[in-house]
């Protein structure tokens, strides 16, 4: 197991946010890009719906669409089910109570990494935030 292995949540899979996937198409040879190459080819990246949306949305040619096709047909897919909706509505009504309004597409993807038992890996450091409320593994670099 590589060193980047040990810091993972129980089933070794790592559900990658869009602002990971950005900065892994912008700047190649960054920490976070070799990072997620090891995860790559360690087939343990993993997306959710939401972030396949932020991707196609953010996409600005044809080829970058192609590129994120042949991805997504790559790495493993996580369904949202109704049991993470209702559990993130729960997460958000308790934040709430103490003055913290977060995304809810965060939040969804917090859920579905903690109840899923994925590491979540971002560079948003609002999860951070939202870990307060939701025993989800973050990938720290």
């Amino acid at each position: 197991m590589t060193a980047f292995g040990r810091r993972l949540a129980m089933n070794g899979k790592v559900l990658i946010d869009t602002s990971v996937w950005i900065e892994f198409f912008r700047k190649k040879d960054s920490p976070v890009s070799r990072m997620l190459r090891e995860f790559l080819k360690m087939d343990q990246a993993c997306y959710a719906g939401p972030i396949a949306v932020e991707l196609y949305q953010g996409a600005k040619t044809q080829q970058e669409i192609l590129v994120l096709e042949q991805l997504f047909q790559t790495i493993s897919y996580v369904e949202i089910t109704r049991e993470h909706y209702h559990h993130a509505g729960l997460i958000s009504q308790r934040a709430a109570r103490k003055g913290k309004t977060f995304s809810t597409v965060d939040v969804v993807l917090a859920t579905v990494a903690q109840k899923e038992g994925l590491s979540l890996f971002s560079l948003d450091s609002h999860f951070k935030d939202i870990a307060k409320y939701c025993d989800v593994h973050l990938i720290n670099l």
